[in-house]
């Protein structure tokens, strides 16, 4: 059992926040909006994860870099940090794109 995928997601997420802090590209600029996009964008690719499973589309595969724990049969721990991350990058580079298009507003 290794902890490497899941420690590298929580790094890439950990460094993502100190972005978003420094620039408030997202988390940082609107908590409350931030928060309802990330709950819903975690919402819906969780769905998708168990709906791909139902339809055996989606299989867990075995990885000497993964802790092996499923949270449900097929769903690795891994993978709802990962949704979690996915979801939070996407907002920051939503931000960091509305920036760049209207710089006039400012990061405030």
């Amino acid at each position: 059992m290794s902890w490497v995928y899941l420690l590298s997601v929580l790094v890439s997420g950990f460094c993502m926040g100190l972005v978003d802090r420094r620039w408030r590209l997202f988390l940082f600029r609107r908590p409350a909006h931030a928060v309802v996009a990330l709950s819903v964008g975690f919402v819906f690719f969780l769905a998708w994860d168990f709906v791909a499973i139902a339809l055996e589309v989606y299989v867990r595969g075995d990885s000497p870099a993964m802790t092996g724990i499923e949270v449900a049969p097929e769903l690795p721990l891994e993978e709802l940090f990962f949704i979690a991350f996915l979801c939070y990058v996407t907002g920051v580079l939503y931000g960091l794109f509305t920036h760049l298009l209207h710089p006039r507003e400012g990061l405030r």
